[in-house]
């Protein structure tokens, strides 16, 4: 099927528009959508992920920006396991966390909840967010 006919591609490239400003999100779709004609997908790298999903608030290089925190040096107070846990319910993982209640009350967006991927992207984001310095 060619991408231009999908529903799916079109209705994906819709909301794209209207939220990526970077195109991030739209080379990331549209890398996906390329393997939709009965090829194997590509396995998503953890950086196509953070740039897909966190960069357009924590910045490219992870630097951090007036909507969220910067994410170098994570590893010394997450593993793979919590960051994982943290992403799939950030507002109730943080509502546990006094470090992270405080940290939230300086921005002015919530985390969002990255639940709908799937364990091995989770974990690869993850991988990427503790591999930064």
């Amino acid at each position: 099927m060619h991408l231009a006919t999908n529903t799916w591609y079109k209705a994906a490239m819709r909301i794209v528009t209207k939220i990526s400003a970077s195109g991030a999100v739209a080379a990331l779709l549209i890398s996906y959508a390329g393997s939709c004609g009965g090829d194997a997908p590509k396995e998503t790298t953890g950086v196509q992920l953070f740039q897909a999903n966190c960069a357009q608030c924590h910045m490219g290089d992870g630097a951090g920006s007036a909507l969220a925190p910067p994410l170098h040096g994570k590893k010394s107070n997450w593993s793979r396991d919590t960051l994982v846990a943290y992403l799939k319910d950030p507002v109730g993982y943080a509502a546990r966390d006094p470090r992270l209640k405080a940290q939230g009350g300086k921005y002015s967006l919530p985390m969002p909840t990255y639940k709908m991927l799937p364990q091995a992207d989770l974990e690869k984001l993850a991988d990427q967010v503790l591999a930064m310095p």
